[in-house]
């Protein structure tokens, strides 16, 4: 009897200790993703944020106009904001050290900004480039700007 007693005391502790340590990895509720790209000769910008309750994106081409020819927003759902947080790792995304300027010889180059809490990091990457360790993220946000503009 003592033995089942301690075996259910310790399958208690165990089971909520996984769920405070799970609750504190999933908590993005003040994560801002941010990204785009920027092209030179003036062929166009967008930019994209991303958080637990909307996403807003803009594209414009500067030289046609100052006016952006795309703005769009909508609500997030619960299971499409933790199925794009879950793919955050901001521990690995800070240690990231890509600062491309395509932009400077009229190339296109293609940003990401992280901000969680008071711990803020932005890279910048050739337009359309792979990075192993936010290919997750990177593919989460290619599916968001397809929906934004298709073209």
């Amino acid at each position: 009897m003592r033995a089942y007693l301690i075996l259910i005391i310790a399958s208690f502790l165990m089971a909520s200790a996984c769920k405070t340590v799970q609750t504190e990895q999933t908590d993005n509720s003040d994560l801002v993703i941010k990204t785009g790209f920027i092209c030179g000769w003036g062929s166009g910008q967008d930019s994209m944020e991303v958080t637990q309750k909307a996403v807003k994106y803009i594209y414009y081409v500067p030289r046609k106009s100052s006016q952006a020819q795309i703005t769009k927003t909508r609500a997030i759902s619960d299971a499409e904001w933790t199925e794009i947080s879950s793919a955050v790792n901001m521990a690995d995304f800070v240690k990231l050290d890509y600062k491309t300027c395509n932009v400077c010889v009229d190339g296109c180059d293609e940003w990401i900004s992280i901000e969680k809490g008071k711990l803020s990091h932005q890279i910048t990457f050739n337009k359309g480039e792979k990075i192993n360790s936010i290919g997750k993220l990177q593919i989460q946000l290619a599916k968001l700007r397809a929906e934004f503009n298709p073209n």
